[in-house]
């Protein structure tokens, strides 16, 4: 009966394994979730005000979302492309309590319509970023702030970074620009 168990317990484990590795690969990019500590500077480091939208792109497990919300008030959305992921996110939205602050839906990031955030929060590489920014730009609402973590914005000046140079903080101007690049 224990060897069974162990048995089931392993091919369990190794089929967890699979879907985390294989699925980025026919979902999305690997997944590399933002320390709590990193979350919480970021967070700090964008000067939030209660009632903003916050959206996250390829959101993960939620975390972000969930401590927007929960820690500064923060509406949020995610945006992921994985449904693993997405399913895990909205469970974890549910147990910390925030289901009416915070959706995560199941979208690709170069189709969906951004007109609703006041901060983006971005962790994705510079390919994706040089892809998605016209976009992104082309949709945003004046003012509004994009919040990129490791990974700048090419050939744009961010109006603030961090001292470890991991944040970087970028303000649109009547949405249609950036730092003086149009």
């Amino acid at each position: 009966m224990t060897a069974v168990l162990i048995s089931i317990v392993a091919i369990g484990a190794a089929l967890l394994v699979a879907v985390m590795v294989i699925g980025p690969a026919l979902f999305g990019a690997p997944w590399h979730p933002i320390s709590r500590k990193d979350l919480k500077r970021a967070l700090d480091f964008c000067g939030t005000k209660p009632g903003e939208r916050v959206v996250d792109l390829g959101s993960g497990d939620g975390r972000v979302l969930i401590a927007a919300a929960r820690d500064y008030g923060l509406l949020g959305t995610g945006i992921e492309i994985d449904p693993l992921k997405v399913w895990l996110a909205n469970l974890r939205v549910r147990f910390a309590g925030v289901q009416d602050k915070v959706k995560i839906v199941r979208a690709n990031l170069f189709e969906y319509d951004y007109r609703e955030a006041d901060i983006l929060f971005i962790y994705l590489t510079h390919q994706a970023l040089d892809k998605l920014f016209p976009k992104i730009l082309e949709q945003l609402k004046p003012n509004a702030k994009i919040l990129c973590y490791r990974f700048c914005i090419r050939n744009m000046t961010p109006d603030k970074v961090n001292a470890d140079k991991t944040l970087f903080l970028y303000t649109l101007n009547k949405g249609t620009w950036v730092n003086q690049f149009r």
